[in-house]
């Protein structure tokens, strides 16, 4: 899994590809996460349109990236899943722990409504 760390309107958006199984790859993402939360960087936004697979270790990372921003006072919502990714976020009910919104901009918004 490869990830883009870019940031829109004080927002950090975190573009991955690829497929998040377990391993070194995706040990990335919690470092990246670990990262973020030092720098107080608590609005996140998982940009997932160029995942390809979900596994339960890549359902396991992003359940605990949740909490660990959910202890500090952050969000972290997700984007743009394929159809795939976003049968796995419903089978596994994640989508009603997570706000799983279809672009960007209702991503982006979703955030401005909060404050």
């Amino acid at each position: 899994m490869k990830i883009k760390r870019r940031e829109v309107e004080g927002i950090t958006i975190l573009d991955l590809s690829g497929e998040m199984y377990g391993g070194p790859d995706n040990m990335k993402l919690v470092d990246m996460v670990s990262e973020l939360i030092e720098e107080k960087k608590l609005d996140l936004i998982l940009n997932l349109s160029k995942v390809k697979w979900v596994s339960s270790t890549g359902i396991g990372i992003m359940v605990s990236a949740r909490a660990r921003y959910a202890k500090e006072g952050g969000v972290i919502k997700l984007m743009s899943p394929n159809d795939r990714v976003l049968g796995i976020l419903q089978v596994t009910r994640l989508n009603l722990i997570f706000d799983v919104f279809p672009s960007e901009e209702e991503a982006l918004a979703s955030f401005e409504k909060k404050q």
